[in-house]
């Protein structure tokens, strides 16, 4: 299962797979999973959300290098004043749609 089929499961019932709903813990779901995914799937397919998610995130919100995408999904909730696992799936289901 890749993580794209696994995201959607995650959004719809987050605290089922997290203690708290924040993006640190995504995070580190989501790091998780692919080094699982990288070790044991040789057809690893989700190359494009390591590398691509990020440089998209920081080029729509012309953000710093330096940070993580879970970084710049904080800061952007923060600016927001929204809970950061949700402005995740919001930027991640856009991210998705531009590809």
């Amino acid at each position: 299962m890749t993580i794209h089929k696994i995201l959607p499961y995650i959004e719809q019932r987050p605290l089922m797979y997290l203690k708290t709903k924040d993006i640190y813990l995504l995070d580190s779901f989501i790091g998780g999973y692919l080094s699982c995914q990288q070790i044991y799937d040789k057809n690893f397919s989700d190359i494009d959300f390591q590398s691509n998610f990020h440089e998209w995130l920081r080029i729509k919100f012309n953000m710093d290098l330096g940070f993580t995408w879970a970084d710049y999904i904080f800061k952007i909730s923060q600016n927001e004043n929204l809970n950061s696992v949700d402005v995740f799936f919001r930027e991640y289901k856009l991210f998705m749609e531009s590809k």
